[in-house]
């Protein structure tokens, strides 16, 4: 059974470590995608803000969502936000394959190290899809399915032609890979 309040101290320490900053650096995300400074961003997996936070300092006029299944991860994003006067970033606890937010809300989905905890991805490729405006960009960056020191174990990691297909499956289109991260593989779609 999942900590559904996502309070385990040593992944929070993880999750927050700036050591991740030197692998796996957010601001490429937005040299790729290139955000109009009014954008809607939505951070599906967005856990203690490792994407919202800085993509919300750096684009203050967007609005920014932060969303997660984790009650205690919304929690400390929301604590975070606040402290740090993003009043351009709110926290959503969202259910599994299903955010409250309207269809066609977001210019941008990003889902950043998330898809090889998925047991189920299709439905959640497929509620991107709904969340995206027509031309919207959903971003999926996780593990390389390799061994090179950093990403998981074998069967914990998604193969760049699955992640290919979920999205294909979910109704994307002009889907490439972005060769940034020397760990992670970055995908996009169109809706």
């Amino acid at each position: 059974m999942a900590d559904l309040l996502g309070m385990d101290p040593a992944r929070i320490e993880r999750l927050r470590s700036p050591e991740r900053l030197e692998y796996f650096d957010p601001a490429k995300i937005w040299q790729v995608l290139r955000p109009a400074p009014d954008c809607t961003l939505v951070d599906i997996g967005a856990g203690v803000g490792f994407i919202s936070l800085p993509f919300a300092r750096a684009y203050p006029g967007a609005q920014v969502y932060g969303c997660d299944i984790l009650e205690g991860m919304v929690g400390l994003l929301a604590e975070d936000a606040a402290e740090q006067g993003l009043d351009n970033l709110q926290a959503v606890l969202m259910q599994p394959n299903a955010v409250d937010l309207p269809d066609g809300c977001a210019d941008f989905i990003v889902m950043a190290q998330l898809h090889h905890e998925l047991d189920e991805p299709e439905p959640l490729m497929a509620e991107c899809h709904r969340l995206l405006a027509p031309g919207g960009t959903v971003a999926v960056v996780d593990w390389k399915d390799e061994e090179n020191g950093k990403s998981p174990a074998k069967g914990r990691r998604v193969p760049e032609a699955t992640i290919r297909a979920h999205l294909t499956d979910a109704g994307f289109s002009d889907i490439e890979s972005h060769e940034v991260y020397e760990f992670h593989g970055f995908i996009t779609g169109r809706a």
